[in-house]
């Protein structure tokens, strides 16, 4: 007798078992982790009857009903007003449920039911949660308390600062692409405000500069805002390193010609250069009227005594002109103005004293000419 009772309560598990496998199940609840403010959101509820009716279909939020399918009651389906919960009738069925317009009071729990009709009335059930997301109310995120420029030594000490968000925003920073270290990041609490408790967000960066931060002479500093797949915003500075500054060159004419004496490059002003150019010229000139001038001193014929005289009053004149240009070159000279001048006056001078000479010349013959006559 007590064999048959333990086959019977046997039997009757497997055959609970039986019809639990094969009976009414849910296949699968699909609920949006994160549904962006303002937007619509999709829930899903996915159930096999395995040949059973269906009695109803039940939504709930946070443990409050807010929805209802009733395949028998007409119209089937019916919404329970609870705040944050806008239910799209047209676009809603016992597998399909629309939320239009929602916001952060939208956010919480959900949860699906299913029941089957008698005489089982199995029901099964499933949940999810679902965040609403604020995006970040401004643009990329803002970095500030940073220098143009860095040397090997100093610290870096700044801050990265979202847009006000709700949830927060996951703030990271990277250094020239790399991911920092987190003994180099300062993290701050996010700074809670206005009705909705919209939240902004913090992070802080703070290392020693080394050679090896600096690539071809910039460092890069980037800090990158994100919330799951809905956002992610960046914002790059880009940082030179200290070079050290060359005195300006600050060199007068001795320094251009000393310059010529020396294995040192020396920067010269343009009219510096210009005058070395033009010296060589401007001294050849000289020499020529030089010699031109001592030629012509030195050039004796049989004259009459007026002529001799003049001739001699002329070469004195000559002699001191050759004594001045002599002191003035022995002076130093400033700018190319004085040597252009200077060759102007002996090319004066020599063409004079030549147009002299001729002069005297052909008096010479003539007075040649009278004698021999």
């Amino acid at each position: 007798m007590f064999g048959q009772h333990n086959l019977l309560a046997a039997l009757f598990i497997i055959g609970s078992l039986i019809d639990f496998i094969t009976g009414l199940r849910l296949v699968e609840v699909r609920i949006p982790n994160y549904v962006i403010k303002g937007s619509a959101a999709q829930l899903e509820c996915l159930y096999d009857l395995d040949g059973e009716a269906l009695y109803s279909v039940k939504w709930y939020k946070d443990g409050n009903e807010f929805y209802r399918y009733v395949p028998r009651d007409m119209p089937p389906a019916q919404t329970f007003l609870l705040p944050g919960v806008k239910v799209d009738l047209h676009n809603s069925s016992d597998a399909i449920v629309t939320l239009r317009d929602v916001n952060l009071q939208s956010a919480g729990r959900f949860r699906c039911e299913v029941s089957g009709e008698a005489p089982s009335f199995q029901t099964v059930t499933e949940h999810g949660d679902m965040v609403v997301v604020s995006l970040p109310d401004q643009g990329p995120p803002k970095i500030s308390g940073g220098r143009p420029r860095y040397q090997t030594g100093d610290w870096v000490r700044i801050n990265c600062t979202a847009g006000r968000s709700k949830p927060a925003v996951d703030l990271s920073w990277f250094v020239n692409g790399e991911a920092v270290e987190p003994q180099k990041l300062r993290k701050y609490d996010s700074i809670v405000s206005g009705r909705e408790g919209l939240e902004t967000s913090v992070l802080g960066l703070q290392f020693r500069v080394e050679q090896k931060h600096f690539r071809n002479g910039d460092m890069k500093l980037k800090c990158v805002a994100s919330l799951s797949t809905l956002y992610w915003r960046s914002n790059e500075e880009s940082v030179e390193g200290d070079r050290p500054q060359k005195a300006p060159v600050l060199e007068s004419r001795e320094t251009v010609y000393a310059s010529n004496s020396r294995a040192d490059p020396v920067q010269a002003s343009k009219s510096d250069s210009l005058l070395l150019a033009r010296a060589p010229s401007a001294l050849l000139l000289v020499a020529l009227a030089a010699v031109a001038a001592l030629a012509g001193g030195g050039i004796s014929v049989p004259q009459k005594s007026q002529s001799k005289n003049k001739d001699h009053q002329e070469d004195e004149k000559e002699r001191k002109k050759q004594r001045k240009l002599e002191k003035n070159l022995n002076e130093r000279v400033s700018g190319v103005e004085l040597s252009e001048l200077l060759a102007s006056e002996l090319l004066a001078d020599f063409e004079g004293k030549s147009a002299c000479q001729s002069s005297a010349t052909r008096r010479q013959h003539r007075g040649l000419t009278v004698t021999a006559r």
